[in-house]
């Protein structure tokens, strides 16, 4: 009886050796056969961000320019309205009198 119960389990533990060396194989193969999707979506996934990176770098750069341009503009006209003020006062104060009147009315209208 002792010999029918270790030829048992040797049989057992052979059907679980086998069935664990197939699985392993198996899975082996599935990753290897996987590697190359993975390899490619991996490149994939770096060349959009590269992408997205080199935009996100462009647009900071065209933003950087464009400020730049805003602010030597601003400045211009800054200069430009304190030489005609100096040039002709009295139209300036009348001009902003009456830009103070327009805007006074447009704010008490409920």
């Amino acid at each position: 009886m002792d010999q029918r119960i270790d030829q048992t389990r040797q049989s057992v533990s052979q059907g679980v050796d086998k069935a664990s060396s197939v699985i392993k194989d198996n899975l082996d193969r599935a990753a290897a056969a996987a590697r190359p999707a993975v390899d490619q979506l991996t490149q994939q996934a770096q060349s959009a961000v590269n992408k997205l990176s080199d935009m996100g770098s462009r647009a900071g750069s065209m933003m950087s320019d464009k400020a730049s341009q805003w602010r030597d503009m601003q400045d211009q006209v800054v200069s430009d309205t304190r030489v005609r003020v100096r040039e002709k006062p009295m139209t300036a104060l009348a001009i902003a009198a009456a830009a103070g009147y327009v805007l006074a009315k447009l704010m008490r209208r409920d």
